[in-house]
């Protein structure tokens, strides 16, 4: 049934290190800002007593004030620290990076703090207006938040206030809940039903939407490819998914995840610098500040610290010279290993090909890293970690009860672990040769091309892999958000949405039916 054109709903994905804001019906988001916010300690005077104001914070230049009371927060699960619980309290020297993949096993898979995902949600509406009447008329006047005006030539001219309702339907992306405690189907059904509830209690009272719908990412990853059946192999700032999607639906006990992702590559990284020149990076915040003391205690330097440090490894890993190794070189080097393996000839286009004329990186701070030495060639190939089985900086202590659904093996045999855990043949058959490759990690250079030649001697011969990844970058990394534009501009989907009038007769029970 045709339900009218599109209605050019509001679409947001918050991810485990960026979140993404547009409309639907566009091809990339408008709007993307960190996964963080700042919260404020400020004295005022309003009728609820709330003395806190909480705002995004989009610069990595320059760190929260130290003059004031702001406390920086993660809106959805961060990896755990090795300190059990890393308070705001961390001294400085007590910073360091976690090598241990297991333990970002659960960032980013559900949301923690659901202040935060209001305060983003909010900021994001009042940046892209979409709150505002006016800002498809001729000659409107611009935004200005309610009880406030504009004067000029001694007359006021006052504009559409925010109201606090939204005039676009409310489309989002969450980011697909694996299990994390280990206590059942029975647990994972009701913390799933918790979730949605909470997200539609925020959209609804909160937001004052009209109409919402909560998807999962994987499903819309899948979407955005133009496939309704679909391995998704989201490699991200948290980690690897691997989510098997058939006709539509996601198969939640199929799915298989581990902490080798983005992040963890930074702290590889940053470890690895420490243990080169023994003295950790500067990030860019601290070169811009010179009267941040780094030895100082503070309340927000130690989660603000490891995000820009994170941010400049992310700098380091993207550079040309950082690829993927074939498989078809004789030997495959593995990073940082305290053991180096014996030096053989190197591939034509392989990265310690390039570095033959003897160049070099530098970071923010000064530091020149000699791309030929023994170092600089680990730098170059470090990708080789989500594909190795052996780790550097090995620790001892691991995550003890493990749920089935995380896994602490490679890529490849991840893949397989989640096509294993389909029982229908032909489904897996079927998914074998729909392997989609997606997340702003999965960017490195013949990433997918190593994928496939993994899969090819991992799987039977018979078997026949494929693995499908789009070669614009945009398309790969905001894969689930273009998926929600997509499917939001159905004319098919318009009467999917949860109307306020449906949520205020049957609450928060038709959300937990309704939505996948």
């Amino acid at each position: 049934m045709y339900c009218g054109d599109e209605t050019g709903s509001f679409i947001g994905e918050i991810g485990s290190h960026t979140s993404r804001f547009g409309y639907g019906g566009e091809d990339n988001p408008k709007l993307v800002v960190p996964s963080f916010t700042i919260t404020e300690e400020r004295n005022t005077s309003n009728s609820s007593g709330d003395n806190k104001k909480r705002r995004m914070w989009t610069s990595s230049l320059q760190s929260p004030s130290q003059t004031r009371e702001e406390r920086m927060e993660s809106i959805l699960r961060m990896a755990s620290s090795s300190n059990e619980n890393e308070s705001d309290t961390v001294e400085w020297s007590k910073i360091f990076p976690q090598t241990n993949p297991d333990a970002f096993l659960r960032q980013g898979d559900s949301v923690e703090n659901w202040d935060s995902l209001q305060t983003a949600w909010e900021t994001s509406m009042v940046t892209l207006r979409a709150t505002d009447t006016q800002k498809h008329t001729v000659g409107g006047n611009p935004y200005i938040p309610k009880g406030t005006s504009t004067t000029k030539s001694s007359s006021t001219v006052k504009s559409t206030p925010l109201e606090g309702k939204c005039i676009h339907p409310l489309l989002a992306i969450t980011p697909g809940i694996t299990h994390f405690e280990g206590v059942g189907k029975d647990y994972m059904a009701a913390y799933k039903r918790q979730q949605y509830a909470q997200y539609t209690e925020i959209f609804m009272e909160a937001l004052d939407a009209t109409s919402m719908f909560l998807a999962p990412a994987p499903m819309l990853a899948s979407f955005s490819l133009g496939r309704q059946t679909a391995l998704i192999v989201d490699v991200g700032a948290g980690g690897c998914r691997a989510t098997p999607i058939v006709d539509g639906l996601v198969l939640q006990q199929s799915q298989r995840r581990n902490g080798r992702g983005g992040d963890w590559l930074g702290n590889i990284t940053w470890k690895a610098l420490l243990n080169e020149y023994d003295v950790a990076p500067t990030p860019r915040y601290l070169l811009r500040n010179a009267t941040v003391n780094q030895k100082e205690s503070n309340k927000v330097q130690s989660l603000w610290y490891r995000q820009s440090m994170n941010d400049l490894m992310y700098e380091v890993r993207t550079q040309p010279f950082v690829t993927v190794q074939s498989n078809d070189s004789p030997k495959i080097r593995v990073p940082f290993l305290k053991t180096k393996h014996a030096s053989s000839p190197s591939p034509p286009g392989s990265p310690d090909s390039v570095t033959r004329s003897g160049a070099s990186y530098e970071l923010p701070d000064g530091t020149s890293v000699d791309l030929t030495s023994s170092f600089g060639r680990d730098l170059q190939q470090l990708p080789e970690l989500l594909f190795s089985d052996t780790l550097p900086f090995a620790e001892s202590k691991d995550v003890q009860s493990m749920p089935s659904t995380f896994s602490t093996s490679p890529l490849h045999q991840l893949v397989k672990e989640s096509l294993l855990a389909v029982g229908d043949v032909d489904a897996r058959k079927e998914l074998t040769g729909s392997i989609c490759l997606v997340g702003a990690s999965s960017l490195f250079p013949n990433l997918d091309t190593r994928l496939s030649q993994e899969l090819s001697n991992l799987l039977p011969s018979f078997v026949k892999p494929k693995v499908v990844a789009s070669r614009i970058s945009v398309e790969r990394s905001c894969a689930a958000w273009i998926g929600g534009s997509i499917l939001t501009s159905l004319g098919s989907f318009q009467q999917l949405w949860l109307s306020r009038t449906e949520y205020e007769e049957y609450g928060t029970g038709m959300a937990i039916q309704r939505f996948p």
